[in-house]
C-alpha cells in the first residue's frame, strides 16, 4: 500500500516471477495474461518518460519468456482436447 492510502498494483516484475512459477495448468494462462498486462502498461509508462536500456531489456525479455509460456501451455491444451478446468 503506498503511503496516501492508495493501493499499488503489483509490480510487472512479481507478476512475470509468478506466472513463469505457476504450476497450476488452470492458472497458468490467467498468470501470464496478468503478467503480459503489467508489462505492456510499463513499455507505456516508459515511452513517455527515457526509461533506461536495462529495464527496456528486462521488459522484452519477460514478454519473450511470456511468449514461451503460452506456446507451451496452448500446446497442451491442444494435446488434451480442451483447457485444464479450474479445481475448487
Amino acid at each position: 500500500m503506498s503511503t496516501d492510502g492508495a493501493i499499488c498494483p503489483p509490480d510487472w516484475k512479481d507478476l512475470y516471477q509468478l506466472a513463469a512459477a505457476e504450476m497450476d495448468p488452470a492458472k497458468l494462462r490467467h498468470r501470464i495474461t496478468e503478467a503480459r498486462d503489467a508489462i505492456l502498461d510499463r513499455v507505456e509508462d516508459s515511452l513517455t518518460k527515457h526509461g533506461d536500456y536495462k529495464e527496456h531489456q528486462e521488459l522484452t525479455d519477460a514478454l519473450n519468456g511470456l511468449r514461451v509460456l503460452r506456446q507451451e501451455y496452448e500446446c497442451r491444451v491442444r494435446k488434451y482436447r480442451e483447457p485444464p478446468q479450474k479445481k475448487g
